[in-house]
């Protein structure tokens, strides 16, 4: 299966209507556009980033200080189309349906941070209604070597068996062509927040997180928490 992932931000003047109207948006490309063969779309569960809206800008801290600490906020909606091959996404790309549910996502998010990977998964489809999926998406840093992108790619799969909380646990490499996609998704699911909880909390999770900062542009790692097909 190919998978377009998004990650959008909203803007700090989008009011709920209109983020209502953005998720009734996503929820019809599926239904507007003949080539998706499921969609899965939802809020961040921890506020994506309203947290920057409750912080001076002045007392948050830089992206170029984060490298540590890793992202400050999470991101607000994420949308997820998978396509049973190539030609279908490149005939989603061209349709107008999409073009236009898209120039209006421009106009409530921020267009410059929104995040994307396309990516090939195996196996039956990764929507599960109810479920909770935690996403996160990565860059590489400069001057990072081959052994370091593969010890930080071996040590992702690793979670699932570290973590029995996880029921689901896949990870992709981009084959987007834009210049702004990602270079690397992880994609996590759970039952429920609790377990989600459990996952973040957990030593593993910890180290894994660790090695990031060693190998990655940690500070703009793209990330969020949802319920799948929540709306």
């Amino acid at each position: 299966m190919l998978r377009h992932t998004a990650l959008f931000m909203w803007r700090d003047t989008t009011n709920d209507a209109q983020k209502l109207i953005m998720k009734k948006g996503l929820a019809y490309l599926r239904y507007g556009c003949s080539s998706p063969r499921e969609v899965d779309f939802g809020e961040d569960l921890f506020g994506g980033s309203s947290i920057l809206h409750q912080v001076k800008p002045y007392k948050r801290t830089p992206f170029w200080k984060a490298r540590e600490i890793g992202p400050i906020c999470n991101f607000d909606v994420t949308l997820n189309l998978d396509f049973d091959n190539a030609e279908g996404l490149k005939q989603y790309n061209l349709d107008p349906v999409h073009h236009e549910v898209g120039e209006y996502d421009a106009s409530v998010c921020r267009p410059e941070r929104t995040a994307r990977v396309d990516w090939w998964y195996e196996g039956p489809s990764l929507v599960h209604r109810g479920w909770i999926r935690h996403t996160a998406l990565y860059l590489w840093a400069d001057g990072v070597t081959d052994a370091q992108k593969m010890s930080f790619r071996e040590a992702l799969p690793s979670l699932k068996q570290s973590v029995p909380a996880v029921r689901s646990l896949v990870v992709g490499d981009n084959i987007g062509t834009l210049t702004t996609d990602y270079d690397l998704i992880l994609d996590v699911q759970f039952a429920d927040i609790k377990d989600a909880q459990t996952y973040f909390d957990h030593p593993a999770q910890r180290e894994v997180a660790a090695l990031a900062t060693k190998c990655m542009m940690n500070e703009w790692t793209a990330r969020i928490t949802h319920r799948m097909l929540s709306g």
